[in-house]
């Protein structure tokens, strides 16, 4: 398990920032986040654990990043994959000509926890992008996407459940086995349940995940999902054997039959109480060890506007690290009604790694030659 003292940290990805502090003219920033980049940035104290890199919590994949201020006071930012961008920001806003190299997908994979902790999580996820803008009347709003995701859930709070139900399904197909019925075991011999992003959204009861609210955690559905497609897998499983009965001569009626109802008989108590013996303790287990929160949209303080199409949170409530993922901020602007900058400097970093708390350290130097904060002169 991941140590406060490793991940004693908030760390976040600044995303695409522009900002036209008085209105003199348009301020374009353009220039992606090559993500192999963050592994020097990120090296974190007290030993091996990494957020980024290899062998770290996290691989991200190519980042586009452009922002645009102009000087009506109207803006809109960009992070992620560059295909995205016309949908995201508008056709006749951009094109994914010019967001920046490099134009490959925005992809990431988490890897949190063990076999041995309660609960271990492994997630791919497909395209990221987020988008933000405000017009020059001061309105702003985000838009972002997530082309896909599949998260593998293991630990030692979900192998022995999965091993209880393995003993009489293992027995039960050897049965039909032996009578010519070959069907594959359901139950993964590694301990483990593999969820879609369709699982996680029928989990949910939504047919989109753009129909979630802001800042959803999607973690929040993983054990219901986890039940849910462990339940439906062993059941039709069972569905096909008692099908199969007809079809066998003899032995069918007389040997597979019965094996089916000495098998339901441990099966069905197991499958009936999945949501108390596993559900909740699964749910426990997640929530102390990660979040994954989408479209997560945050009014700043200095009148700016930012959104996050994934927010990765590691321990309770995000307490040990907080990533963000395809960031794009807008505002405040110089323009006829737009809020008027305060301080540029701390509107932002484009393509950058803020890192505060004892856990990091902080290269400084490096950061300000990063900075993509665009003002105008």
């Amino acid at each position: 398990m991941l140590s406060s003292d490793v991940l004693d940290s908030l760390v976040a990805l600044k995303g695409a920032t522009a900002v036209d502090s008085d209105g003199s003219g348009d301020v374009t920033s353009d220039t992606p986040l090559d993500a192999s980049a963050i592994a020097g940035l990120v090296g974190l104290q007290a030993g091996t654990t990494n957020l980024f890199g290899d062998n770290g919590i996290i691989q991200l994949g190519a980042v586009g990043q452009y922002a645009q201020a102009n000087d009506d006071g109207s803006s809109s930012a960009f992070s992620g994959a560059v295909s995205q961008a016309p949908s995201l920001i508008g056709v006749s806003t951009v094109t994914p000509s010019n967001v920046g190299a490099p134009t490959a997908d925005s992809t990431a994979e988490i890897a949190l926890g063990s076999t041995t902790d309660p609960v271990s999580l492994d997630v791919t996820l497909g395209a990221l992008a987020a988008s933000a803008q405000e017009t020059a009347a001061g309105d702003q709003s985000g838009q972002y996407t997530l082309a896909d995701a599949g998260i593998t859930v293991g630990g030692s709070v979900l192998s022995p459940v999965l091993a209880s139900l393995n003993t009489p399904l293992q027995t039960l197909l050897g049965v039909a086995s032996g009578l010519g019925v070959n069907v594959a075991d359901p139950i993964s011999s590694d301990g483990t349940v593999t969820l879609t992003l369709q699982d996680l959204l029928d989990a949910a009861g939504v047919t989109s995940i753009n129909d979630l609210p802001p800042g959803t955690n999607l973690l929040t559905y993983v054990p219901a999902a986890v039940v849910t497609v462990v339940t439906n897998a062993v059941n039709g499983v069972l569905t096909t054997l008692q099908n199969a009965v007809s079809t066998i001569p003899v032995l069918g009626p007389t040997v597979l039959a019965p094996a089916i109802a000495t098998a339901q008989a441990v099966i069905n108590p197991i499958l009936s109480g999945l949501t108390g013996t596993l559900e909740g303790p699964l749910g426990a287990a997640i929530t102390a060890l990660a979040q994954l929160a989408v479209n997560v949209q945050t009014h700043n303080s200095d009148g700016s506007f930012t959104e996050t199409a994934l927010r990765v949170g590691v321990g309770p409530n995000g307490s040990l690290a907080s990533v963000d993922l395809a960031n794009a901020t807008v505002g405040p602007n110089a323009g006829p009604v737009a809020v008027p900058l305060i301080n540029p400097s701390s509107a932002g970093i484009a393509g950058g790694v803020a890192l505060l708390g004892g856990g990091a350290w902080f290269l400084a130097g490096l950061l300000r030659r990063r900075r993509l904060l665009a003002t105008a002169a």
